[in-house]
């Protein structure tokens, strides 16, 4: 019997107060250890992580510029074609992206390759220059004297033939044979699962319907989100389990939609998690205002905030029905993702026991986060001025202290509901917020800290911590990024840093 079908016949209030045994379900891709996963960051023009064999792949939108008047964002573009690619360049101007922004490129040859279909002519400017030039070839140089970005400047194209399926690769043509860059695949590759929170900008999302989906032949996929077929590419070639995020608003159409093309494309002997959403129970997202209101339209509770986490925890089930509906008799390898906040067992509580979730629910997730008070504005002052010695002293007291505590008894509280205890993300926290990220002093400590060794020796004392808690895969947040007043997500900063004391700490965590 199914751990699912086993849970249908106890009733509801046994199972609000039993200690059902931990599932059996199996929530590790083969070859896996199972122990950690990764947020993959977002997929933006300016991202520091290169994931793309084509580096155009992650481009700025298009810009139109007038000749000799200063930068803008601002100016209407030309009629494009449907796969986002001018048809035409007005008079007396030219259009132009950052095909790579990251001034971190000492991992990429000193020489690249721009190819393109079609009729036109590019120049460079910025961080690079043409060295050659060949039909549907330019080979550049980039600018190791300089930090401004790659820019191409499309000074010409045909209207009937324009200048299409743009490239930067290492190497000319698609003569790599990969989508994705190996360092890429090599660092993620240990990972069980891959959550794909951000590539799908699941955030305050506006997608509704299937036809919003980014699509693959577009220029650029950092505007509005990855395409699908990259994720399930990706999951394929690592053979890991990826971890969908669906937009808040979408319709069943677009989740029966999404789901065929995961069964597929998707290796069928890889699991699938199925979240909704991103922290609906966060206020600080548009995803939390839109579940409040749906909540309380349906009447689930004159409470707000409870009739929040209601629609919440009915939204989810309705999306994990479609999913197994689509799956069949596959089923099974639909992982049910309930989500809630890691210091509010409430909204567990809540979210777990109402309706259909367990019916559902495989996975009970949480963000068991360090350090974010120490980026509270009523305190930023006070801290700022603290030495990385009292720094470490107190961060080690949450970590070993109330954080620990937090991770015993939502894994108690998994453990009552009969489900596997997972973090949906987790990891440091140290950043300003609320005016804070503003105060130099406190940012240039709280850096210095991601920096130091000591938090790696953190890291393994915190994870640590989470197995002996019973917690299950861990998915850190983040993949790669910058550190700075904005937070110091990344387990790795950049391409050109090959590791940090985060990065170490979790890769000797994998081997315990």
């Amino acid at each position: 019997m199914h751990r699912r079908d086993f849970l249908k016949v106890l009733p509801a209030a046994f199972l609000s107060r039993s200690l059902l045994p931990t599932p059996a379900f199996a929530d590790v891709p083969r070859g896996k250890k199972g122990d950690f996963g990764i947020n993959l960051a977002g997929a933006d023009y300016y991202t520091t992580e290169m994931p793309f064999a084509n580096l155009a792949t992650l481009a700025s939108r298009w810009r139109l510029q007038k000749a000799d008047q200063p930068f803008t964002w601002d100016l209407p573009l030309p009629p494009m074609t449907d796969d986002g690619y001018p048809s035409s360049v007005p008079e007396g101007s030219y259009i132009e992206t950052f095909l790579l922004f990251t001034r971190f490129r000492n991992s990429l040859p000193p020489e690249l390759f721009v190819t393109y279909e079609g009729e036109g002519k590019l120049e460079y400017s910025g961080g690079a220059k043409l060295v050659t030039r060949s039909p549907g070839v330019d080979q550049i140089r980039w600018l190791s004297t300089s930090d401004e970005p790659v820019t191409a400047q499309l000074v010409a194209t045909n209207p009937s033939n324009p200048l299409r399926n743009l490239s930067l690769r290492e190497v000319p043509g698609k003569a790599s044979g990969q989508t994705f860059r190996q360092a890429f695949l090599d660092r993620n590759g240990s990972m069980s699962t891959v959550r794909f929170m951000d590539w799908m900008q699941t955030n305050n999302s506006k997608v509704e319907e299937f036809e919003q989906r980014p699509p693959k032949r577009r220029f650029t996929q950092a505007e509005n989100g990855v395409a699908l077929e990259y994720m399930v590419e990706l999951a394929n070639r690592l053979q890991t389990a990826p971890w969908f995020t669906l937009p808040h608003k979408a319709t069943d159409d677009y989740v029966s939609r999404f789901a065929e093309m995961v069964r597929t494309s998707l290796d069928p002997t890889l699991p699938v998690y199925v979240e909704y959403s991103n922290e609906v129970w966060n206020g600080q997202f548009d995803q939390s205002e839109y579940a409040q209101a749906q909540g309380l339209r349906l009447g689930l509770s004159s409470d707000p905030y409870v009739a929040q986490l209601r629609f919440y925890s009915q939204r989810t089930s309705e999306v994990l029905k479609i999913w197994e509906r689509v799956f069949a008799d596959e089923k099974d390898r639909v992982v049910g993702v309930y989500a809630t906040q890691a210091d509010n067992e409430f909204s567990g509580e809540t979210v777990l026991g109402w309706g259909d979730a367990m019916k559902y629910a495989d996975v009970h997730a949480i963000a068991p986060y360090f350090g974010r008070q120490f980026g509270d504005p009523d305190t930023a002052g006070e801290v700022s001025k603290w030495s990385l010695d009292r720094l470490f002293d107190e961060l080690g007291k949450e970590v070993d202290g109330s954080n620990k505590k937090m991770m015993e008894s939502q894994a108690a509280l998994a453990k009552r509901f009969g489900l596997k205890m997972m973090a949906y993300e987790g990891g440091q926290h140290l950043g300003g917020y609320n005016g804070a990220e503003n105060d130099d002093r406190l940012t240039m400590l709280l850096v210095k800290a991601n920096w130091d060794p000591r938090m790696g020796d953190l890291y393994r004392r915190y994870l640590a911590n989470w197995k002996s808690a019973g917690g299950g895969t861990f998915v850190l947040y983040n993949s790669m990024g910058g550190y700075g007043k904005w937070g110091s997500w990344g387990l790795l900063e950049n391409e050109d840093k090959q590791t940090s004391p985060k990065w170490e700490a979790v890769q000797s965590m994998m081997k315990v």
